[in-house]
C-alpha cells in the first residue's frame, strides 16, 4: 500500500482521452490523494498547460504536486518540451504494463519511461557538447564522494543504459542498481537519472 507523509496532488495529462477510465480504475490505492485528469488536444493547449504547471510547481514542492504525462512513444518532441519546463514523469501509453508504469511514475517521481530515454539523452549530449563517453571515466576518478560501484553505474548511465542493463553488465540485482542510483541522486542533489547525466555531461564540455 502506498503511503505518504502528506496528501499528494497527482495530475495525469495525456493526448488520449480514452485512457482516463483505465487510469482512474487502475490506481485505487491512490484514492486518498487528489487525482485529476487533463486531456491535451493540440500544440497550443500543450504550451498553455506547461506554462500553467510551471507556475504551480514554483509554489509547491514535488512531494505535494506530481505531474504524470501519458503520451505516445512517437511524441518524442513533446517529451522534450515537457522536460524543458521542469519536473515531470513521462510514460508511454503503449506500455504493456501501463498501470505498473504509472505506479512507478508516482513512487519514483520524476522519472522517464524507457522509450523516451534515448531521445532525451541525445538532446542532453547535443545541447552540452560533451566529450566522448569514454573520456568521462577519467573525470569520475576525481569524485571521491562516489564509491567504485556508484562510478560504474554513472558510467553506464552516461551510455544510455537502463537499470536492468546495468545490473546484467555488473552482475548485480536491479534492486541493488536502483538503490545505488538513489544514493547518487542524493549526493548530487538531483531528482532524476536525466539530471545525473546532465550534471556530468556539462562538466565534460569541450
Amino acid at each position: 500500500m502506498h503511503t505518504t507523509t502528506q496528501k499528494e496532488s497527482i495530475t495525469f495529462i495525456t493526448t488520449d482521452a480514452s485512457l482516463q477510465t483505465k487510469i482512474i480504475e487502475g490506481l485505487n490505492e491512490y484514492q486518498q490523494n487528489e487525482l485529476t485528469f487533463r486531456v491535451i488536444h493540440n500544440p497550443e493547449d500543450v504550451r498553455t498547460c506547461l506554462e500553467l504547471l510551471q507556475k504551480k510547481t514554483k509554489k509547491y514542492s514535488s512531494q505535494q504536486k506530481k505531474y504524470i504525462w501519458v503520451i505516445s512513444e512517437e511524441e518524442q518532441d513533446l517529451a522534450k518540451e515537457i522536460l524543458s519546463y521542469g519536473q515531470a514523469s513521462i510514460i508511454a501509453k503503449e506500455s504493456s504494463c501501463l498501470i505498473k508504469s504509472m505506479d512507478q511514475a508516482i513512487k519514483h517521481y520524476p522519472c522517464l519511461d524507457l522509450p523516451f530515454q534515448k531521445g532525451i539523452l541525445a538532446m542532453v549530449y547535443r545541447n552540452n557538447k560533451p566529450k566522448r563517453t569514454e573520456d568521462l571515466t577519467i573525470s569520475l576518478d576525481s569524485h571521491s564522494e562516489f564509491n567504485q560501484t556508484e562510478k560504474d553505474i554513472i558510467y553506464y548511465l552516461l551510455q544510455g543504459k537502463t537499470a536492468e542493463q546495468i545490473a546484467e553488465q555488473t552482475y548485480n540485482s536491479v534492486h541493488t542498481i536502483n538503490n545505488n542510483i538513489v544514493k547518487i541522486k542524493r549526493k548530487l542533489n538531483v531528482r532524476s537519472k536525466v539530471e545525473i547525466i546532465t550534471h556530468f555531461v556539462k562538466k565534460n564540455r569541450r
